[in-house]
Formats: structure tokens, C-alpha cells, sequence
């Protein structure tokens, strides 16, 4: 396991920014909640993670993203049958910092995923479950272990 660092929120873009982590468990918990812009919700996709999502994102119209249900579904293993919306800040465990391996995977599937959104630009996908399918590869690609 890697160093320990602080917290990374994704933004809806897929814009991964770093979080300065306080020592207190409080303001810890302040800081998540500041970060995606109302009440969170933890949910555990890693056992070495936890992703902390806005609790009523959907119902306030906040954008998808994306970005955070491919790091889910990766870390799940399956493709997750609901989205996330608005922000979202990934943690260790109970508040903890993120440690620098996960981490890296963490910057890996967004930078994949902000690549095919690129694309997606000049070439739609054929279809949502394409989609959704082109994601998810570009993550599994991201952080697949040297050949």
C-alpha cells in the first residue's frame, strides 16, 4: 500500500481535485459536505474507500456524474444501475485519508473517462448501453496492470 494522502473530490466534468484534509473528524466531515454542496451520503464500491456522493444531487437537477459511477461500477464489478449527481469526494475508510495507490486509480478512470467525453465531442456513441460500455473499457484500460 501506497502513502497516505488526502481526499479527492470529482467534479461533474470529471475534474479531480485534491482536498486539503483537516485533523479533526468534524471539520473532516464539513469539509465532505462543503465539497459536493450539500448533505453526503458515504457508500462503500472499495474496501479501502469510501465515496461520499450529495444526498439529494438527483432531485436538485445537479449534473451526472459520470466520472464517479465509472470509478463505482469498476470497484463494484458490475455496472451500477443508478447514476450520481453532482460532486463527489473519495476517502479512506471512516474519514481517513486516501491512500496514494488508490488514489492513482482514482485520477486514472477520470482522465479515461474525460478522454471518451472528449471524443464523444466529434463521435456520439451509437447508444446508451454503448455508452455506458465505452466508459467502463476506458477505465478497466486505465488501470490495467502492465502487459
Amino acid at each position: 500500500m501506497g502513502d497516505i494522502m488526502d481526499a479527492l473530490r470529482i467534479d461533474t466534468d470529471g475534474s479531480v481535485v485534491a482536498l486539503s484534509w483537516p485533523e479533526e473528524y468534524a471539520e473532516r466531515r464539513e469539509t465532505v459536505r462543503t465539497a459536493v454542496g450539500g448533505s453526503a451520503d458515504a457508500a462503500i464500491y472499495h474496501r479501502r474507500a469510501h465515496l461520499h456522493v450529495h444526498g439529494n444531487g438527483q432531485a436538485e437537477n445537479l449534473p451526472m456524474n459520470l466520472a464517479t459511477w465509472v470509478l463505482a461500477s469498476h470497484w463494484r464489478g458490475v455496472e451500477i444501475p443508478y447514476g450520481f449527481h453532482g460532486p463527489a469526494v473519495v476517502t479512506g475508510p471512516q474519514l481517513t485519508g486516501l491512500d496514494e495507490t488508490l488514489a492513482g486509480e482514482v485520477l486514472a478512470m477520470c482522465a479515461a473517462v474525460a478522454d471518451v467525453r472528449a471524443e464523444w465531442v466529434t463521435r456520439l456513441p451509437v447508444g446508451e448501453s454503448q455508452a455506458r460500455a465505452e466508459l467502463l473499457a476506458a477505465a478497466r484500460h486505465a488501470v490495467a496492470p502492465p502487459a
